[in-house]
């Protein structure tokens, strides 16, 4: 699939969520990579709650959450929502579509505040952990 079409459906996805969500004034940066940088997979499997080898990294929010944010914080990059193409293709079930949406609403959760526990009890399908081979 190329780079272009994997793009329009992120902007769908993006479009999907409530426009209350949409239009806040602080909402980040959607950024489409193929693959995550390895400095970040690094970073991410040092975590407790990093599943298992084998594991694909299908989105990531980097920046501060809503709820964590002080009036006097001094941001020194943009928060960022990143989805990665290739785990995504890789880890994909056919619905393709469905699957980004997921991705990006389970990043869009973190970027609210919502930690990987309560976005898995929001009902986030175990999908998004991008397990290979899981079909």
């Amino acid at each position: 699939m190329s780079s272009e079409v994997f793009a329009e459906i992120v902007q769908w996805a993006y479009s999907t969520l409530p426009e209350k969500v949409r239009n806040l004034p602080d909402f980040p940066g959607i950024q489409v990579a193929d693959e995550p940088p390895e400095e970040m997979l690094q970073k991410m499997s040092k975590r407790r709650n990093w599943p298992r080898r084998g594991t694909e990294l299908l989105g990531c929010y980097s920046g501060v959450s809503r709820t964590k944010r002080e009036h006097n914080l001094l941001q020194t990059s943009p928060d960022l929502i990143f989805v990665f193409r290739g785990p995504i293709l890789r880890c994909s079930k056919g619905n393709l579509p469905a699957e980004v949406k997921q991705v990006v609403w389970h990043e869009v959760a973190h970027w609210l505040g919502h930690d990987e526990g309560e976005v898995k009890e929001l009902q986030v399908p175990n999908w998004v952990r991008g397990k290979r081979g899981s079909r």
